[in-house]
């Protein structure tokens, strides 16, 4: 082999690498069927607690929570003092409906949702990549409000 040939091989596997790369973000509404469990939500603490389901007829189901949701006193959901439900309200929302997967957009139609101002809304989920069991999205306007929120969920074993 001669030295540009030499070259060429190794421009052709660096731009192999490039695309090989690039694929790995790439993603369609079937690469993210399964479960999936919270890595990392800023708004629900530092070890949040959550699982994200995409099945193959393109529903969903979400839940996420604080870990430190407080119990119920009086051991009755129906029964709780004002701090106690304030205090779930704003640690924990679960939603489900259809998805799809648009360009770099996951588009989440909910259905119905704790936080009824969402029932009937798409919900898009901007900058989402899936690289290997990590799925990562930002949400720009969370339901506590607030800057933008990225969250990165880990394809469940």
């Amino acid at each position: 082999m001669n030295k540009h040939s030499i070259l060429s091989i190794s421009a052709i596997t660096a731009l192999g690498l490039v695309l090989y790369s690039s694929s790995a973000v790439a993603q369609s509404a079937k690469d993210i069927v399964g479960t999936w469990t919270i890595e990392s939500a800023e708004a629900f603490g530092p070890t949040p607690k959550g699982v994200l389901i995409f099945d193959a007829n393109s529903r969903y189901s979400l839940m996420l929570m604080r870990p430190d949701l407080p119990k119920y006193a009086s051991n009755n959901r129906t029964k709780g003092t004002s701090e106690e439900y304030k205090a779930i309200g704003a640690g924990s929302i679960s939603y489900f409906g259809t998805y799809s997967v648009s360009g770099t957009d996951l588009i989440l139609r909910v259905e119905y949702s704790s936080f009824p101002n969402w029932n009937g809304t798409e919900q898009r989920r901007t900058n989402f990549t899936l690289a290997g069991d990590e799925l990562k999205y930002m949400n720009t306007a969370p339901s506590v409000g607030g800057p933008a929120a990225v969250l990165v969920w880990k394809r469940a074993k």
